[in-house]
């Protein structure tokens, strides 16, 4: 059973927004490129993993959590959690291509690309044990016990691993059925598994790194300015009356802002005053950018002169995040 379904990660929408809003001749926009395109791939693997996690008929009475970030002494993100009747179960997707190698002395992944470009990461291996000691010290906080356990998955056979001695499972994603049949139990009692689900479901915390701009100290001021046209991919489209114009292409949206406005909120800030819209909506009349802005309901702070606008529940009551 699907408690927590899958949702593109928000560093991944932060950074489409990012490349599509930066100037391809900018020094960094090539980095920002190589990195949305290693994100879409984790998130990609990670969306396979969880459609093979349901296609498992021993997990239709089990609960699968994606992206649990919970509280804790050290860092926990984790990509999958599985509760299962005796115990609980980690899953860190690995969507790499090329050679991969697991050194153990010292723990060290090293990928060679299909190019013949060799990049060192950290063992996953060491993440995951992480992930596996806070969840322990989470559930301890909570009274409560249960064995855990963890595994690191690459989801498709695009990928030569070579390993050397380790500590933790490393499989294919068709592999998981095989491992995942190992911890269950089916004569257990699943209150603790219904228990445990309510405890992670009343603690779970969402995280960004927005704005991306400070995360990745850029100047704001490198962005491109204006509403995007989703039809043809232009800037600039027009504000008419009942709706925004694009001249390139003819194509008409009457909600096309809103995108402009998630942009801001992910890229340069929480809060937006009348004058900052206009600034970064390309439009001229104050009362046309606070119709806008009114309209959508934002909570607000300050006098009308200097009155700021909060962009975090548009993010979150938006599709985008989903």
């Amino acid at each position: 059973m699907i408690v927590k379904p899958f949702v593109p990660s928000p560093l991944t929408k932060g950074l489409q927004a990012l490349v599509t809003r930066m100037q391809p001749t900018h020094p960094q926009y090539q980095n920002f490129q190589q990195e949305l395109k290693n994100k879409e791939a984790g998130d990609f693997g990670e969306q396979y993993v969880m459609k093979e996690l349901q296609q498992i008929a021993l997990l239709n009475d089990c609960y699968i959590f994606h992206n649990v970030i919970l509280p804790s002494v050290l860092p926990m993100q984790i990509d999958i959690l599985l509760i299962v009747p005796n115990a609980i179960i980690l899953l860190e997707i690995k969507n790499i291509r090329g050679t991969v190698h697991f050194k153990s002395d010292p723990r060290q992944l090293i990928r060679t690309s299909e190019s013949g470009e060799v990049h060192v990461f950290t063992h996953p291996e060491i993440q995951l044990e992480q992930y596996i000691q806070s969840m322990k010290y989470f559930l301890d906080t909570q009274n409560v016990s249960i064995p855990i356990y963890g595994a690191v998955v690459f989801p498709f056979n695009n990928v030569n691993i070579h390993r050397e001695d380790g500590r933790l499972p490393i499989l294919m994603a068709k592999e998981l059925p095989i491992f995942l049949h190992k911890h269950l139990e089916k004569n257990k009692e699943t209150a603790t598994m219904t228990e445990i689900k309510n405890i992670i479901l009343s603690h779970l915390q969402h995280r960004t790194p927005f704005p991306l701009c400070q995360y990745y100290q850029i100047d704001a001021s490198a962005l491109r300015r204006g509403v995007y046209c989703e039809n043809c991919g232009e800037f600039g489209m027009e504000k008419l009356r009942m709706t925004w114009y694009c001249q390139s292409c003819k194509f008409q949206c009457k909600n096309a802002h809103i995108r402009a406005l998630l942009d801001y909120h992910m890229l340069v800030g929480d809060t937006i005053s009348n004058s900052e819209c206009r600034e970064f909506l390309n439009i001229e009349s104050q009362y046309v950018a606070k119709r806008l802005l009114q309209k959508l309901n934002l909570s607000s702070t300050g006098p009308d002169r200097i009155r700021k606008y909060h962009l975090s529940n548009l993010y979150w009551n938006s599709p985008l995040k989903e």
